[in-house]
């Protein structure tokens, strides 16, 4: 019930927000309108140089409001924000361009008028191309006899950027009376990339109908024993890039269906494997993905567009999630209309009972974290003097009630690591980079690091060979502890033998502890910071939870780490998709 009430008082605000901000954009549109129109009718009105020049300024000025409004898409074109916005001002602009330009220069009158009139073409046609590029599209990658779309030759968005610089350059030549068959050349210029684009358009939407008509055939062809399903949007490169090198280590076919055409790319760069999105809209469409081969079919992220597939009852549908924490994530109700459920140890079935949320037993599968496999295990492990501290905070989730993470208080979480003679390893979650407040603070992180680094001397790891240089497990080998959110980070890095701390961010005390059983076992740092100083205390000195982190490890982790993690999960799978009963490993 809390959790149903939080979601409804988050919905409102959504809404709430989503008021103000279209009540904001129509006062802002309207008076770039009543701007540019009036700018427009003084310039044509106009008989002599002056009252032409003022137009073009009132004119100009909803001009540099369109400038400053879409900076950041006019910055960053391949968002795909900018194509076909403010058409019906930028034709005014252009028609007040070329008034403007017909007054200061009288004899290239038929040359502006020409030129503005080619932009305002291209302005006019914006809207179309932009249906166009949007349609719906078979997307297929590595995927044997299928056509390969074209790419896109360049962001769309640089054909409205090109009209604005047009405009602006007419004005800018007008003033300084430059031939009109020069803005004319610059004009006649923009219809090549216009060109480029439409016919990447209509060649793309060709070769999309020629795959989609082919590809039951070719997935026939391809044979594949499962299928990943995938139906977010964002997170591919996470959520299923810990996942494929584990499902290509199965050494069966298989093909990841996604059910957004925009992933197709992103997945594509994680595996070799076929990935083919579900043309949207068109009736049967996941119908014909579902060949005779199939046999099972892996989940990674919970959305709930994931019930779409399962409903092919004939295939065994196995929850993975991409990763194995305390989090919400962990013990869904939707889980239970899956067959299997693949967990780490007996930490991931209790979880659901503790949540009231009743699975039969026969349905979870205990595979161990296949991640683990490159985490070093360090046997009694203790904390050198001079210590090296991951720092691997979460993101803050996508409701105030699964808001764990601790990059609010991460600046006073370094600034107490550094002052206790630390090298730091700072990881954030990379949706935090998507977060305005979120990205402000790891670049603050960032910044606190970079000068203590210049101070110290200590090669503090941050930025990109924290982030992309390492994997996880190379960020785990590196340190001595661990700080840490409510995260398969935490639970993961039990296989190393090392401590770590949790920060608690939605609760505390007693109460932390009873919601988040992995934090029994971790030296807990309060939202208020009021426990930094002990927790820190425990992490770097004596550790005290070492024989209790041991024992949680197997409950958490399961039977299987080090080199040997991922056999269990191959082990399982295999059974499911050949109708065998499942071999338990138990590799010590």
């Amino acid at each position: 019930m809390a959790s149903d009430t939080s979601e409804v008082t988050v919905g409102f605000a959504t809404a709430l927000k989503s008021l103000k901000s279209d009540t904001k954009s129509l006062a802002s549109n309207l008076v770039l309108g009543i701007l540019a129109f009036a700018g427009c009718a003084l310039v044509l009105a106009s008989s002599s140089i002056p009252p032409a020049v003022l137009g073009a300024a009132v004119a100009g000025l909803a001009y540099s409001a369109i400038l400053w409004l879409k900076r950041g898409s006019l910055r960053r074109v391949n968002r795909g924000r900018l194509l076909a916005t403010y058409v019906s001002l930028r034709v005014v602009l252009a028609i007040t361009a070329a008034g403007f330009y017909a007054r200061m220069v009288p004899d290239s009158a038929a040359w502006s008028w020409a030129a503005l009139g080619l932009t305002t073409i291209v302005v006019l046609q914006e809207p179309v191309l932009k249906r166009i590029l949007g349609g719906k599209r078979q997307q297929c990658a590595n995927l044997p006899g299928a056509a390969t779309t074209p790419r896109r030759p360049f962001a769309a968005g640089n054909l409205t950027r090109n009209t604005l610089a047009i405009i602006g350059l007419a004005v800018a030549l007008a003033v300084f009376r430059v031939p009109g068959w020069i803005l004319f050349i610059v004009a006649l210029a923009q219809l090549v990339p216009v060109w480029r684009v439409l016919k990447f358009a209509f060649v793309s939407l060709a070769v999309s109908k020629r795959n989609y008509d082919r590809l039951p055939d070719l997935l026939k062809g391809h044979k594949p024993d499962f299928a990943v399903y995938y139906a977010a949007l964002k997170g591919a490169e996470y959520q299923l890039g810990m996942w494929l090198p584990y499902l290509e280590r199965l050494d069966r076919p298989f093909v990841v269906i996604t059910k957004n055409p925009a992933t197709v790319p992103v997945i594509a760069r994680l595996t070799n494997a076929p990935v083919v999105s579900v043309m949207e809209g068109a009736v049967g469409a996941l119908d014909r993905l579902v060949v005779p081969t199939l046999q099972a079919a892996y989940y990674v992220q919970g959305s709930p567009g994931n019930a779409a597939f399962q409903r092919y009852r004939k295939l065994t549908h196995i929850w993975l999630n991409h990763g194995d924490s305390d989090k919400e994530a962990n013990f869904h109700p939707r889980h239970a209309t899956y067959d299997k459920l693949f967990v780490c140890g007996e930490q991931g079935v209790a979880r659901y009972a503790a949540h009231g949320i009743d699975i039969p037993r026969e349905k979870f599968e205990l595979v161990g974290r296949p991640q683990v496999e490159k985490i070093e295990f360090r046997e009694n492990a203790t904390v050198p003097t001079s210590p090296t501290v991951l720092y691997a905070p979460t993101w803050q989730g996508g409701r105030p009630s699964t808001s764990y993470s601790s990059l609010p208080i991460g600046p006073e979480i370094v600034t107490a690591l550094l002052a206790r003679g630390a090298t730091v390893v700072f990881r954030p979650h990379p949706l935090s980079y998507g977060i305005p407040a979120d990205k402000k603070q790891v670049l603050k992180i960032h910044d606190l690091l970079r000068k203590n680094a210049e101070a110290s001397g200590r090669k503090h790891v941050f930025g990109r060979p924290a982030e992309k240089d390492l994997d996880v497990a190379g960020c785990f080998n590196l340190s001595d502890a661990l700080v840490t959110d409510v995260s398969s980070i935490a639970s993961e890095y039990l296989a190393s033998g090392k401590p770590f701390a949790m920060a608690a961010i939605t609760s505390g005390g007693e109460a932390f502890l009873r919601e988040f059983p992995t934090a029994q076992v971790a030296y807990v740092i309060e939202k208020d910071l009021s426990t930094l100083a002990p927790a820190l205390d425990g992490l770097l000195g004596v550790d005290p939870l070492a024989a209790k982190r041991a024992e949680r490890r197997r409950y958490c982790l399961g039977d299987v780490i080090g080199p040997q993690a991922a056999k269990p999960f191959v082990e399982a799978s295999l059974a499911i998709i050949d109708g065998l009963p499942a071999v338990k490993s138990t590799v010590p």
